[in-house]
């Protein structure tokens, strides 16, 4: 149904029940009416026996008595009987509530061009004594009686309108009451969680909005999927291209520079006493053992010992971040330290986990040692039992820099390091954030949920 429709239902609904309890309320008060003008129409049958009998010589005072009591019962609407004697003087008890405290100043509009004559009906005693039974009209009490209807009508008429507006704010609470879920799962949505699904709404149009959001988010996860087993397809290659050029500079390059190494050790042996041929002798020997020693370098660089698979993929990682550590260590800066935790307890890391936290750890020490000018780099790897995530968290003591301008060039166009950081968390489902470490200095962690199935992560 739709929302404009639902709100006329309800509002129809609302103002129908309205209309009936008015319609209640007013033949509740006309029965009070008629029954208030029949007992007046009594009353006024009992003045007529009160006149007859001060005509055929019944007692006076009984009679006035019977007059004031007519009066105080109130039975008589609108109106006050008063009797006279033949002198003028007054025998009945006067009106003293003739005219209303409260709100005098209306009562009087309301009556201002109302005739006010009293009626006079002469009453011939048969002693001979003339009376006189005067009715002295009250406006004021048609005033109050008219002002109290209008004031019990205008409060009906303020209960129609605060019902019509709660129905209202009832009825667009109920009816936006999904915007919250729809609120919350856009939040998800925005938090990269794209497995929210939001349920059938009542409403047509957030119905509507229901059912594009969920294909939104169908179609949002089919992507990323794509996305990842892209991801997860181009590390393999690199990674494999990455094992080929270490066979290649292993079975190659290494056996010719051992061979070059060996050469040149013969002929420093060989040029002994000849200084220009043994200087140049020891040149090649130097320089084969220094080239020899950086292709081992990137030898563990492309394909670091114990990410290779096999019975050791248990303990890879921690073999092959120590190894790193002591690598770059042995190239950088003595100022530079470089410390290392593992706390994975017994915990198997799948071995395409492995590499992207080998990686990522990687480029992050990498990043510190060419920009942070820092003296102190901390790598922690830590397992969390509780819920089943690898932690990877890589601190230093340098520059530092802005958390939001490495978030904005890792997903940009430059910092392609932060870049391939980036990639590698996303597409092993984890979260990246940056910090500042105090005093300076920068935070970076890493979290992955660590899944159990197939160690080797394929």
């Amino acid at each position: 149904m739709q929302l404009v429709t639902r709100l006329i239902w309800r509002l129809f609904a609302v103002g129908l029940l309205m209309m009936m309890v008015t319609l209640s309320f007013t033949l509740y008060s006309a029965q009070k009416d008629i029954g208030r003008e029949t007992v007046a129409s009594q009353q006024v049958g009992q003045l007529m026996r009160i006149q007859t009998a001060l005509q055929n010589g019944a007692p006076l005072q009984q009679q006035v008595q019977a007059i004031d009591a007519l009066n105080n019962s109130d039975a008589l609407r609108h109106l006050h009987v008063a009797l006279y004697n033949h002198a003028g003087q007054r025998l009945t008890q006067p009106d003293t509530d003739a005219e209303p405290v409260s709100m005098l100043w209306l009562h009087k509009i309301l009556t201002r061009d109302v005739a006010l004559a009293a009626y006079a009906q002469p009453v011939q005693r048969p002693e001979g004594e003339r009376l006189t039974i005067v009715l002295e009209p009250n406006p004021y009490s048609e005033s109050a009686e008219a002002l109290h209807n209008a004031l019990l009508f205008l409060g009906l008429y303020a209960a129609l309108a605060a019902a019509l507006i709660a129905a209202m704010w009832i009825s667009v609470k109920l009816a936006f009451a999904p915007l919250t879920d729809i609120l919350a799962a856009l939040a998800r949505f925005e938090a990269g969680d794209f497995g929210a699904r939001l349920a059938q709404s009542a409403t047509r149009e957030l119905n509507q909005i229901v059912q594009a959001l969920n294909h939104l988010a169908a179609a949002l996860t089919e992507q990323i999927a794509k996305q990842r087993d892209l991801l997860h397809r181009l590390q393999d290659v690199q990674e494999d291209e990455r094992r080929k050029l270490a066979h290649e500079l292993h079975d190659e390059f290494g056996q010719l520079l051992t061979a070059m190494q060996v050469d040149a050790s013969y002929l420093v042996k060989k040029t002994a006493g000849q200084p220009e041929l043994e200087a140049c002798s020891k040149a090649m020997y130097d320089n084969s053992s220094m080239i020899l020693s950086q292709v081992k370098s990137l030898l563990v660089q492309l394909r670091p010992y114990g990410l290779q698979g096999g019975e050791e993929r248990d303990i890879a990682l921690e073999q092959a971040l120590r190894e790193l550590v002591r690598q770059r260590q042995a190239r950088a800066d003595a100022e530079l330290d470089c410390k290392l935790t593992v706390a994975l307890g017994e915990a198997v890391i799948p071995q395409r986990l492995a590499v992207a936290v080998y990686r990522i750890a990687q480029e992050a020490l990498t990043n510190v040692m060419r920009h942070a000018q820092a003296s102190e780099v901390k790598i922690r790897i830590e397992f969390f039992r509780d819920n089943q995530s690898l932690k990877l968290t890589v601190a230093d003591n340098g520059i530092g820099f802005d958390p939001v301008q490495a978030a904005s060039a890792a997903s940009g166009n430059h910092g392609l390091g932060l870049v391939g950081i980036r990639e590698r968390v996303l597409v092993n489902q984890g979260s990246l954030r940056y910090a500042v470490n105090p005093p300076s200095g920068v935070v970076m962690e890493a979290e992955f949920p660590l899944q159990t199935g197939d160690a080797d992560g394929s």
